[in-house]
């Protein structure tokens, strides 16, 4: 049985279970249950408007006989202190190997671990690999090691586990380096109980290594080597879903931050995570340019506001003043919750363009008339200065106008690929997507039978009338849940020839539950990560990078 000291440390050991579905995204249907949740304090407190810091440690790790192909296992019995039949504390690693080499396993050891089993990762495929510490014993001394060769050069890495660390999960880079991370670097994967960490290495084209730590805040510029010649169309980044949502106001009867909320982050920190499309849906509330999430069920409206856009316009500012990178906007979903939630009129969408004309570097063309910048390189855009591109999904009946030559664009100047799967269950949702994806991208020299238009990966579930009064369910915490098939199943899904221009996600840069008991505020205090850019860099080099028609060589 577990002990009371170690309950009261919020140590709960677990059997390791797998969920089969998940659930997220709000459809507005809660009108009385929700509602005391309006009272509830605004989490803007709790968000962060730093940089994300890098993982670093610079102790070096003994070195061991990696030579050897023998796995090992200590099976000496320990007493049990008392833990009767639990059996163990278990979570997953996803190895995700973007690189043109096999990783072999030279040799592995474990001491009490239940389960250390670390198998040869292909080239450009994943492996998901359960991870379990043992609870018998002396618990905390747990630990392991699998010694990684990179098949054809004398790139080596370790993955380690130490109880004493909280069960950290830990990669050791040696006699190698990353655009991220010198030689002997300890990466600290942290663990997480019945779920996922990642581990992602790819090669770009010039055989540098990059690896999910460090900075991201520059991934296009540091990628321009590869990336400059390719067309927008051809090149895979991370995409915010419902950007402005990074904060909630309470709107309507029925909203709270659970069924409302999209991002953890916000719009300043979206990018330093390395996201470059963005999801911004305006609407004029209460007398001013908020983010707003709202649907309509049956002819009633409900939702609520995040940032507003003075916010966000300051937030894309601060950060193209230092990182020149290319930062799409897309404008959608407008309303006036003033007047009954109805369409913008001409005069409010000019209203609006010229509150968006405080973006600085907004990408400028004279008389676009109907060209295509997805199909522009992305030196046209970033070669020496950071760009923001705006275009806006025009209702029937308003136009840009002279707005055409300020910056603002169309649809018809951007068009994309956008179908959502509009479910909660993650199985249903990850064969929708993925077969959307088959059949509409298909990147061959072939002009007949190519279909390369930009494509938004929308890997979010949409909440279902059930799911709405259960916070649990909430939009950030299904997404979290989603993320790591993400990670492992939709990359052994892409190829050189299908993959996705947007990874468009909610929550994107934390992986962990915000909505959580007594479920009054978003939690603070959360980790956050950049495994959604360097996913998107790996795709760039292991797909992308392998395909002709995308490379021209």
């Amino acid at each position: 049985m577990v002990r009371a000291k170690d309950m009261a440390n919020g140590y709960y050991p677990v059997m390791r279970r797998h969920c089969a579905s998940r659930r997220a995204r709000w459809l507005g249907i809660s009108i009385a249950l929700c509602g005391a949740a309006q009272g509830a304090r605004s989490p803007d407190e709790y968000l962060s408007y730093a940089a994300l810091k890098g993982h670093k440690d610079q102790q070096p790790l003994q070195q061991s006989d990696r030579n050897r192909t023998a796995v090992t296992e200590d099976s000496e019995e320990l007493s049990t202190m008392g833990w009767g039949n639990i059996i163990g504390w278990g979570g997953d690693l996803t190895l995700v190997n973007g690189s043109p080499f096999d990783w072999t396993v030279g040799y592995q050891h474990s001491y009490q671990m239940n389960t250390w089993n670390w198998p040869t990762v292909r080239a450009r495929t994943a492996e998901k690999v359960q991870v379990e510490f043992g609870l018998k014993g002396h618990i905390w001394d747990d630990a392991g090691e699998g010694y990684y060769n990179v098949d054809g050069t004398s790139n080596k890495f370790t993955v380690l586990a130490r109880k004493p660390s909280d069960y950290e999960l830990t990669i050791s880079l040696d006699n190698m380096q990353t655009e991220q991370s010198p030689n002997m670097t300890k990466i600290k994967l942290g663990f997480r109980q019945n779920s996922a960490v990642n581990w992602i290495m790819s090669t770009d084209e010039a055989g540098k290594f990059w690896t999910n730590t460090g900075s991201y805040a520059d991934w296009m510029q540091q990628s321009m080597g590869s990336l400059a010649n390719r067309t927008l169309r051809h090149i895979c980044m991370p995409g915010s879903h419902d950007a402005g949502m990074a904060t909630f106001h309470p709107g309507t009867v029925g909203a709270h931050f659970a069924n409302t909320q999209a991002q953890y982050l916000n719009f300043y920190d979206q990018l330093m995570a390395g996201s470059r499309f963005f999801d911004l849906r305006p609407v004029f509330s209460k007398g001013q340019w908020v983010a707003g999430h709202y649907s309509a069920v049956a002819g009633v409206w409900f939702g609520g506001n995040g940032q507003s856009l003075k916010d966000i316009i300051q937030q894309v500012n601060d950060f193209t003043a230092n990182h020149k990178e290319l930062v799409i906007i897309n404008l959608s979903h407008t309303v006036d919750t003033d007047r009954d939630y109805r369409d913008l009129t001409q005069a409010q969408w000019n209203d609006l363009f010229n509150t968006l004309k405080q973006i600085n570097n907004r990408h400028i063309v004279n008389n676009p008339g109907g060209t295509d910048f997805s199909n522009k390189r992305l030196a046209e855009f970033i070669t020496d200065r950071a760009t923001v591109f705006i275009m806006a999904q025009l209702p029937g009946g308003i136009e840009l106008g002279g707005f055409a030559n300020e910056g603002f664009y169309s649809g018809g100047n951007f068009p994309f690929y956008d179908e959502y799967s509009n479910s909660n269950n993650l199985e249903n949702m990850k064969k929708d997507q993925l077969a959307k994806l088959k059949q509409q991208r298909n990147i061959v020299a072939d002009a007949q039978a190519r279909k390369d238009v930009f494509h938004i990966f929308s890997w979010t579930l949409t909440q279902q009338p059930e799911d709405v009064i259960n916070f649990d369910k909430g939009i950030m915490n299904m997404a979290t849940g989603a993320f790591d098939d993400l990670i492992s199943a939709a990359w052994n899904s892409f190829t050189p020839q299908s993959f996705p221009n947007v990874l468009f996600v909610d929550s994107l840069g934390v992986r962990d539950k915000s909505a959580v008991f007594p479920f009054d505020r978003v939690k603070g205090g959360l980790n956050t990560n950049v495994d959604i850019a360097a996913f998107a860099v790996a795709v760039n080099n292991a797909f992308a990078g392998k395909n002709s028609v995308v490379t021209g060589k």
